[in-house]
């Protein structure tokens, strides 16, 4: 299938049957009013202390009718001061439903209790230890750290023919 049998099965293959979808789509959301909306969303943060803090907000708090499938954590992995740091926003689980599994070059997280299911295989920046690794889940936050493999730089003489 090329782009002009994709575009035309989406749009009709014009850009005026694309602007009235459009159109159609807006309007339709400019009618959804009140308890018609659900927001929902989480802010993530550090107070002076260093602890770390997560708050809800929407209106849709709480209501446990809102389905997230399967899907894939937010994921941030860093390298600092000589540790690896992986970390994973996984809200709404308990730290027994959470599977961590690594090799040299890679963390892998899994959720599946039933009601959630997240799954995500994380590169890591360097090889590392996978024995080193330290897990800490707290407040839908998951951090683990790691201790790269160091590599001694080794010159070495190389002979020409």
């Amino acid at each position: 299938m090329d782009t002009d049998d994709i575009w035309n099965g989406l749009f009709g293959g014009n850009f005026e049957a694309m602007a009235r979808k459009m159109e159609k789509m807006f309007s339709e959301m400019e009618n959804l009013r009140g308890a018609d909306v659900k927001t929902y969303g989480y802010t993530m943060y550090r107070d002076s202390d260093g602890s770390r803090h997560v708050k809800e907000f929407g209106n849709s708090v709480g209501d446990r009718e809102i389905s997230y499938g399967a899907g894939e954590p937010l994921t941030d992995v860093s390298l600092e001061d000589g540790t690896i740091r992986a970390i994973a926003e996984i809200p709404g689980v308990l730290k027994e439903d959470i599977v961590l599994e690594g090799t040299k070059s890679t963390l892998s997280i899994g959720v599946d209790n039933g009601r959630r299911k997240f799954s995500k295989t994380l590169a890591l920046p360097c090889d590392v230890d996978p024995d080193s690794a330290k897990a800490e889940y707290n407040n839908g936050i998951l951090e683990v750290t790691l201790t790269p493999i160091v590599t001694p730089d080794s010159k070495k003489r190389i002979s020409i023919r």
